[in-house]
């Protein structure tokens, strides 16, 4: 999803450019652009939460297939002293039997192909998902089953989310992120709203197996997912959308997230 995002945004910038210039062709030489590392980390308070993936950006007009960076060297340290090296288990996905625990800070450092990436991730404290449950609503004159979260917002401002959906074991490609800032020691009830223009086979119906995933994170990680989320949906529609911001030390994009995470999962009725 994170590569396919970059690879769409650089397709709009590069019409963008081209439809704006009226009075001389303009050459671009996209095929010998730098390729750049592409780090997606994570680790988890879960077992089987600690992956790190690597991969390159391709040249433009390649198919959505990014190649694995393989034989890196990929560690994780943290604030009390541990340090984990991660093994490369298949090509470019990095993992650990490392298992994260609140309020520690988790350290990525990445060699790979000559550079040197590094990033910081403190786990943040857990916000109980207390229910999912689906409701019909309509939407633009259709009805639409759509998922529902509810949970109690802590009294502290400084609370992050993110929520991950999967229909029948297909993860939903929508980002969806929020935060306590105005909501502090409220009840929440967050509806997954999805894409209108959804194919049919890929909205929820009855029978299915919905599941929901609620990832804390802390401060960096969720600015990398509301301003992918932000790109996504083209908010104020007059600008042009930009890499999402990255919480990576060096030539890389992506990011790294120390989280929480929790799942719920209903059947349709």
């Amino acid at each position: 999803m994170l590569l396919s995002r970059i690879k769409n945004l650089l397709c709009l910038i590069t019409f963008l450019t081209l439809a704006g210039s009226c009075r001389k062709v303009i050459s671009l030489d996209l095929h010998n652009a730098a390729k750049r590392l592409v780090v997606e980390g994570n680790i988890t308070n879960q077992a089987g939460g600690c992956k790190v993936l690597l991969s390159q950006t391709a040249d433009f007009d390649a198919d959505n297939t990014f190649p694995p960076v393989s034989g890196a060297s990929v560690i994780i340290s943290d604030n009390t002293g541990n340090t984990t090296t991660l093994t490369e288990t298949s090509p470019g996905t990095y993992t650990a039997s490392l298992v994260g625990v609140t309020g520690v800070t988790y350290r990525l450092k990445v060699v790979a192909n000559g550079n040197t990436i590094t990033s910081e991730s403190v786990m943040p404290a857990q916000v109980d998902l207390e229910k999912l449950y689906i409701t019909e609503d309509q939407i633009f004159g259709n009805t639409w089953k759509l998922a529902n979260i509810e949970f109690d917002d802590p009294s502290d401002p400084g609370h992050y989310y993110q929520f991950v959906q999967w229909i029948n074991g297909v993860k939903v490609t929508q980002i969806y992120t929020a935060n306590n800032e105005l909501t502090a020691g409220r009840h929440q009830i967050v509806k997954l709203y999805l894409d209108p223009n959804t194919k049919d086979h890929y909205k929820i119906k009855t029978g299915d197996f919905v599941y929901v995933e609620m990832q804390c994170l802390d401060k960096g990680a969720y600015t990398y997912w509301f301003s992918a989320q932000q790109s996504a949906t083209g908010e104020n529609q007059n600008a042009v959308p930009a890499n999402p911001v990255s919480n990576l030390q060096g030539n890389a994009l992506g990011y790294f997230s120390a989280h929480t995470s929790q799942i719920r999962t209903v059947q349709v009725p």
